[in-house]
């Protein structure tokens, strides 16, 4: 975990007043209804019991879900580490998931961020292709969506805590979510530099991204405009169950690789692709992924829809 989170965990609970949110984006699932299953284990958790923590990370979990992939008929295990949260590329004895997270005690806020970032790698086939030599050149872009996942998860849990806390002792908690996602949002570093479109900014940043996808204040500025695609879409966070699924995707362009996850994901969730394409102003992807023999009229009506978002959020502005 990175050391401002420490220090934003501090300043949370005493700054930046509640401003709630209307209402919750979507209806949670039930994510153990739909079979996944979380086990809180080991010490260094501090005072707060593993069970109220594991009821924690299945509301995280009940956000991002609304179906469970097939891969996650295993567990996920959850143990504390004093170092950065992560999920482990290797599974353990039976198969689990291994999930480490840095959070402990009773911040709340903490435990929604980490876990909601964890789960979404696990989400987006991130131990695919992977291995001794291998770089996998566009994990930038799986980095920011996965802190889209904590800022969503923040949002939305600190509206649905209002009504159904995960545990009863956590009533009125939501509160320290929403403090801890307006800190979080308001860092200056979030937003593009005046006059420098996001593609002008992407050209200038990727070569080092490419290099090391662990460059946060990048990550974080590019998930910060990913957000509003998502809580337009709520479902969409299946969509990440086709990324990652080509072994070229290691090495391609971040242009091939966005075109791969657009031709993987089945057609419910490629207008959500397309947003993003949309974001990084690739609309002519999608034209490029569309059979030869297919009408001019199908590929009109696939590029509208790669662009309409952006044309609504431009009108909005104005």
């Amino acid at each position: 975990m990175r050391l401002p989170l420490v220090i934003a965990s501090i300043l949370c609970s005493v700054t930046y007043p509640f401003a709630s949110h209307a209402e919750a984006l979507k209806k949670p699932s039930s994510s153990r209804k739909l079979g996944l299953t979380i086990h809180v284990e080991g010490e260094g958790w501090g005072s707060v019991r593993k069970e109220t923590i594991e009821n924690v990370l299945y509301s995280v979990a009940d956000e991002l879900l609304t179906r469970l992939p097939k891969k996650l008929v295993v567990p996920i295990v959850v143990t504390h580490t004093n170092q950065h949260p992560v999920a482990v590329y290797q599974r353990g004895e039976k198969g689990e998931y291994r999930v480490k997270l840095h959070a402990s005690d009773a911040n709340w806020h903490l435990y929604t961020y980490e876990f909601a970032h964890e789960f979404c790698h696990i989400l987006s086939n991130y131990e695919e292709n992977v291995g001794p030599g291998v770089s996998r050149y566009n994990q930038w872009f799986e980095e920011t969506l996965c802190e889209a996942a904590s800022l969503y998860a923040l949002k939305n849990l600190a509206v649905t805590w209002q009504n159904s806390p995960p545990a009863p002792g956590l009533s009125g908690k939501g509160n320290k979510l929403n403090r801890f996602f307006d800190l979080l949002i308001a860092e200056g570093h979030r937003q593009l530099p005046k006059n420098a479109p996001l593609t002008i900014w992407l050209a200038r940043n990727e070569k080092q991204l490419r290099r090391d996808p662990y460059q946060r204040k990048s990550n974080e500025l590019v998930a910060t405009l990913l957000l509003p695609l998502f809580e337009r879409n709520p479902d969409s966070w299946s969509a990440l169950s086709y990324l990652n699924l080509d072994p070229d995707d290691t090495g391609n362009s971040l242009r091939d690789y966005l075109r791969n996850w657009y031709v993987n994901a089945p057609v419910q969730h490629k207008i959500f692709i397309a947003d993003v394409l949309g974001l990084f102003e690739m609309g002519e992807v999608i034209t490029a992924a569309i059979p030869a023999e297919t009408s001019p009229f199908a590929q009109d009506d696939a590029l509208q829809m790669a662009s309409t978002s952006m044309r609504q959020e431009m009108q909005s502005e104005r």
